[in-house]
């Protein structure tokens, strides 16, 4: 039965544990299915956001069976999902402190993976000198960019604007404690997600997010994802030409330089390292990300 063609559905992963997974049919039913065999044995890893095909199973616990994987346009190992049409990310102003070499990796994950950024900079209440700061920044870089606090956070309409299509998948992304679970909730308008403490003996969130559901919302599917504390480019497969797709400021500028393979780190008349307006906070980790990627390579294939 399960190879039964005139049988099969369509849908999307929309949660996965254990190996058992919820596929969303195009009609709004929940099927629970696992994977065949087959594509087990192809070491293929069923990922939340993968449009899928799925066939009965003819057992009555795990009624279905996933049957086909379709081609994914874009996939990401943190959060770990496909086909994302655009990531939230939330960074507190203040406990814990902005890790901006983190949020300016995961910008640059989602200028080489195509997934619109839209920035929120939480608890702008508690110092909102560098809140408007953080905002100025990466609002000249041309991204989108939100402050929260307490009493006043966006909506899900704020947040997407005009650049993201109905039916998209939006994740919330970032550190733990930052209130991604609380901001997710608010805009939903349910608790979705369990909201953790902040531990005060280390100053950041307890991981209370276990595991990425995508839930349809106004349209849309949204998720929260598990916080975390690193992302180690080079493992994604990022390599240093690709670090200016995290910088938009740069490929503006980078048109002005007097050679046009400009790495702007020692190059003569580099108009991006000579111009007055650009953030020399996001210049310096532009530098670091380039170097790091650029000497990584011959690490790499020392080690093969």
């Amino acid at each position: 039965m399960g190879n039964n063609i005139s049988n099969s559905i369509k849908g999307i992963i929309t949660k996965g544990v254990g190996g058992t997974y919820t596929v969303r049919a195009s009609d709004g039913d929940l099927l629970l299915c696992q994977i065949r065999g087959g594509l087990r044995g192809k070491k293929i890893t069923p990922a939340i956001g993968d449009m899928v095909t799925v066939s009965p199973s003819g057992d009555p616990d795990i009624p279905y069976v996933l049957e086909k994987i379709g081609k994914r346009k874009n996939d990401l190992v943190r959060p770990p999902l496909s086909n994302v049409d655009m990531l939230i990310l939330v960074f507190a102003v203040k406990d814990p402190e902005p890790d901006l070499k983190l949020l300016d990796k995961m910008l640059i994950v989602c200028g080489v993976k195509d997934i619109v950024p839209v920035i929120v900079f939480t608890k702008a209440d508690l110092d909102p000198v560098n809140a408007k700061k953080l905002f100025d920044i990466y609002s000249r870089c041309g991204y989108r960019v939100f402050c929260s606090s307490a009493d006043n956070k966006p909506h899900i309409e704020d947040l997407v604007g005009d650049t993201a299509s109905e039916g998209g998948i939006i994740a919330f992304a970032g550190p733990s404690g930052v209130g991604k679970s609380t901001l997710c909730n608010h805009i939903i308008g349910t608790e979705v997600m369990l909201i953790g403490d902040i531990s005060s003996r280390l100053g950041r969130g307890k991981h209370t997010t276990r595991h990425v559901e995508l839930f349809d919302y106004k349209g849309y599917l949204i998720t929260d994802t598990p916080g975390f504390t690193s992302l180690d480019l080079f493992e994604l497969g990022i390599t240093h030409d690709m670090v200016a797709d995290g910088y938009p400021e740069i490929r503006e500028k980078s048109r002005n330089c007097r050679f046009s393979d400009c790495r702007h780190i020692a190059e003569r008349d580099c108009a991006v390292r000579d111009d007055p307006d650009m953030d020399p906070g996001r210049y310096e980790r532009y530098k670091e990300f380039f170097v790091q990627l650029y000497e990584s390579r011959f690490d790499y294939s020392k080690r093969k």
